[in-house]
């Protein structure tokens, strides 16, 4: 497979988990009502633990130790060919700015903002699932009228809970 095509597979890959993250996610609104959000949210948020437990398993199993930069070498998807994202590390964090993103362009399109915004807290749930002392920051977000996702992911030495 050739750069490009893997660039095209990640973005229809993720064109689709869109598509059924808002196909669900209407439904249970529809069907349930606002509640239907928090149990999106709780769902939403189990993913991402689970994602991050097992990129931090990974890390270990490489003998390697759970920091930011190896959360983001040991990654669990090709992120950087479905985003337009900039990552710039500082030793005890990383600021991250992403231009677009492909989750948000279909949930733009179908005016899904609202709930497709709430998918965004699998971001903070992967670095919780990674290590206690990793913290996500989010500081702009398409979703929510910006120009660009921003965030900040923190290194502690101090556990965070």
């Amino acid at each position: 497979m050739t750069d490009m095509s893997v660039r095209q597979a990640v973005q229809k890959m993720s064109e689709m988990m869109a598509n059924l993250y808002y196909h669900l996610t209407r439904e249970m609104l529809e069907t349930y009502g606002e509640e239907a959000k928090e149990v999106i949210a709780r769902a939403v948020v189990a993913f991402g633990r689970e994602r991050g437990e097992a990129i931090a398993q990974a890390v270990q199993e490489a003998g390697e130790e759970l920091t930011i930069e190896n959360l983001d070498r040991f990654y669990d998807i090709p992120i950087g060919d479905g985003w337009d994202i900039h990552p710039s590390y500082y030793g005890d964090h990383k600021d991250n700015v992403t231009d677009s993103c492909t989750f948000a362009d279909v949930w733009l399109q179908k005016d899904w903002a609202e709930v497709g915004h709430i998918y965004c807290l699998v971001d903070a749930a992967i670095r919780q699932g990674y290590s206690r002392q990793v913290k996500f920051c989010p500081v702009q977000n398409i979703l929510r009228g910006d120009p660009v996702c921003r965030s900040r992911t923190i290194y502690c030495e101090n556990n965070l809970e």
